[in-house]
């Protein structure tokens, strides 16, 4: 019996290890932590306002100033959420950016409390792109 007990374990880490290698060789890994924060630029959450009304917009424009995003560049924002639980509370708030001339869309992930967990890109949108303003 604990021998078996071994096995499931080394199973279980064996499994994990696999998943982590098949995230890092498809980029995946580098996203994994919350991203950076910085105090937003003058003007910044002011404009997300413009876009959108959100509880998390202070947030959201500090991430951009972490990353070395201008909030300038984008032409329209909006918010979806996630709901969990009986009472379908909030878990998670996500503030999806469009570009005014740019492929894709930036997407902002905070949880209920609008505290930052991550920062990527769909729809063809590229990071990097996005930092170089």
């Amino acid at each position: 019996m604990h021998r078996h007990a071994g096995r499931r374990s080394r199973n279980r880490r064996t499994a994990g290890i696999i998943l982590c290698a098949g995230l890092l060789g498809l980029g995946a890994c580098a996203s994994m932590g919350p991203p950076r924060t910085a105090e937003p630029a003058p003007g910044a959450v002011e404009a997300l306002d413009g876009m959108v009304k959100g509880s998390c917009n202070r947030a959201v424009a500090s991430v951009l100033a972490g990353e070395g995003i201008p909030v300038g560049q984008f032409r329209t924002a909006l918010y979806s959420e996630s709901r969990t639980g009986p009472s379908s509370r909030v878990s998670q708030y996500e503030m999806w950016l469009y570009p005014r001339d740019k492929a894709g869309v930036l997407i902002v992930k905070t949880d209920e409390t609008c505290r930052p967990m991550e920062i990527y890109t769909r729809e063809g949108g590229n990071l990097q792109a996005f930092k170089a303003g």
